[in-house]
């Protein structure tokens, strides 16, 4: 019996690198706890599940993440202040 459940758990592990799930994680947004859907890079959430992005989307999606971090640089002082309020936020709620 105990060989039929080793079996089983080596079949487990071998099929886990396969298997691409999506990571749920608790955020804040406007000021509300929600579930946010995380996905491996080049992937994006679509209905709750991960799914391949196309090539056109990924190169658009790398320009604006660099216009975005030029912009962030900017503003960075102001986003420090936001995200220490942010942080005793996520304390209340028992995330950090």
């Amino acid at each position: 019996m105990q060989d039929w459940y080793d079996d089983i758990f080596n079949v487990i592990l071998e099929c886990d690198e396969y298997i691409d799930e999506a990571i749920k994680k608790k955020v804040i947004r406007k000021g509300k706890l929600i579930k946010k859907t995380l996905c491996k890079k080049g992937q994006k959430a679509v209905k709750g599940r991960c799914a391949p992005m196309k090539s056109t989307e990924r190169s658009k999606r790398k320009r604006s993440t660099k216009k975005g971090a030029i912009k962030r640089k900017s503003k960075a002082s102001r986003i420090k202040k936001k995200r220490a309020k942010s942080m005793k936020k996520r304390k209340t709620f028992g995330l950090k």
